[in-house]
């Protein structure tokens, strides 16, 4: 992928590597864990979720490595990108390069894309922008619904719950991520803080708390 010109490929993709290494560790150092309903897409997918947390993306890469992918790309506003950075060097694309959103797409990678085109606070979704629908409807790739949340519940570390949704059409991607938002919201809201949520498989497993550690006391859940 043509991120960063200016290290030689094979450098470049060692530094990808690593980065996103990187990227998954701190997924497991600083958060509980990370759950999970459906199964990790495989093909060229545009995993189109709600932002609602800086952990987002980091939880999305970290769900798609735990089940074999390695080809994640992410679509994010140029204005947070420089191509020396670990952004670019990790496989973020500018909103204003859509060519090559299309090209890691026609190469059967995971482009995670954010339709609510900012990050917003905990909530409902937002207006959706129309750039996931028009790369899928441009690239064939399946489009899919997947809703994210990253919550303190009962354990010392946040937890990140994923919902990802089948294959929708662009015309009822906004309904499908408002449905499965609303859903999981619920769901959260009426559940044990201290079990993790009903139907949801762990994918990541993360730190333990601080009174797990303790002698006498069982490890992880």
């Amino acid at each position: 992928m043509p991120v960063n010109r200016t290290l030689p490929p094979t450098l470049d993709r060692s530094v990808r590597r690593a980065l996103h290494v990187g990227f998954d560790q701190l997924v497991r150092r600083q958060l509980r864990g990370v759950w999970v309903n459906g199964r990790p897409p495989v093909g060229a997918v545009i995993w189109a979720s709600n932002h609602h947390s800086w952990w987002d993306y980091f939880v999305a890469r970290a769900v798609l490595s735990g089940g074999g992918r390695s080809d994640v790309d992410v679509l994010v506003d140029p204005a947070s990108i420089d191509r020396r950075s670990a952004w670019a060097r990790g496989g973020a694309i500018g909103t204003d390069r859509l060519r090559s959103a299309l090209q890691v797409l026609d190469e059967d990678h995971v482009l995670v894309v954010f339709p609510e085109g900012s990050l917003r606070p905990a909530g409902e979704v937002g207006d959706l922008r129309p750039g996931a629908g028009w790369l899928a409807t441009r690239s064939g790739a399946e489009l899919r619904p997947v809703a994210t949340r990253v919550v303190m519940r009962g354990q010392q570390a946040p937890e990140a719950y994923v919902d990802i949704g089948p294959a929708v059409d662009p015309s009822v991607l906004s309904d499908a991520l408002h449905s499965r938002l609303r859903d999981l919201d619920s769901r959260l809201a009426h559940s044990d803080p201290m079990r993790p949520l009903p139907g949801f498989t762990l994918a990541v497993r993360g730190t333990r708390s601080w009174h797990e550690r303790l002698p006498g006391r069982r490890a992880g859940r």
